[in-house]
């Protein structure tokens, strides 16, 4: 071993005890009391507690969108995770009109590369739905991303597929093993509620909460649910 952790609090699935962990070669090989190894760098642990690296599924990091770019970078946003004990960040790429989910990927991927923290992988927003794009998830799944995100809002921004896209792509994931994730809330009920507030000149941040309150979702991850249920499709909300 290389590495010994001592007397730290580790956290399980279904456990909480204090022990030591030896490391080799980055691998934990043994969990037990007083392990103990020739060499090994030793570090102590006591008080703290030990337990897996935390995934966040659901990033948005150096995101244009609505005109402007959210405002962690790869480099800020995934330092924020490790601090917070996140050592997997799950980004989202969002496809452009004429643009191949690979492609799409490659192009973020290269802004993430020597940037990233901790460990990083991608969902791909699908926004632009064409046969070519129908055949290439099979190759996406293949290469290594597997979860695609559909918008049921944002029509304005060119973001939202109909419901034939998202029937197809549910029934497409089913058929390649992937995962559709969606956001779900209703355009029509979120325009129509942001027009009279802008008309009645209700323009603050506690009016963009107003117009898309909890039932414009709610109505929206019912409808998800059901296409999924009726596709037998794992989707993701």
């Amino acid at each position: 071993m290389d590495l010994i952790i001592k007397h730290g609090t580790i956290i399980t699935p279904s456990d909480t005890f204090i022990a030591d962990i030896g490391i080799k070669d980055g691998k934990i090989v043994i969990i037990g009391d007083d392990v103990e190894s020739e060499g090994a760098e030793i570090v102590d642990a006591t008080g703290k507690y030990i337990l897996p690296g935390a995934l966040d599924v659901h990033t948005h990091l150096e995101m244009p969108f609505g005109g402007t770019v959210s405002a962690d970078g790869y480099f800020s946003g995934t330092r924020a995770a490790a601090c917070g004990g996140v050592t997997t960040v799950f980004d989202y790429v969002l496809q452009r009109k004429g643009q191949g989910i690979i492609e799409a990927v490659e192009a973020r991927r290269k802004l993430c590369e020597g940037e990233a923290c901790v460990d990083y992988a991608f969902h791909c927003a699908i926004t632009d739905m064409t046969p070519e794009i129908h055949e290439e998830i099979a190759a996406s799944v293949a290469y290594g991303v597997a979860s695609f995100k559909v918008f049921m809002v944002y029509k304005k921004e060119g973001l939202m597929v109909d419901d034939a896209v998202f029937a197809q792509l549910l029934e497409r994931s089913k058929e390649t093993g992937a995962l559709i994730n969606v956001h779900a809330e209703n355009p029509d009920l979120i325009d129509f509620r942001a027009a009279k507030f802008l008309k009645e000149g209700k323009t603050s941040a506690w009016y963009h909460y107003l117009s898309r309150p909890e039932f414009v979702e709610a109505e929206a991850d019912k409808r998800a649910i059901h296409w999924a249920k009726s596709f037998n499709a794992p989707l993701y909300i």
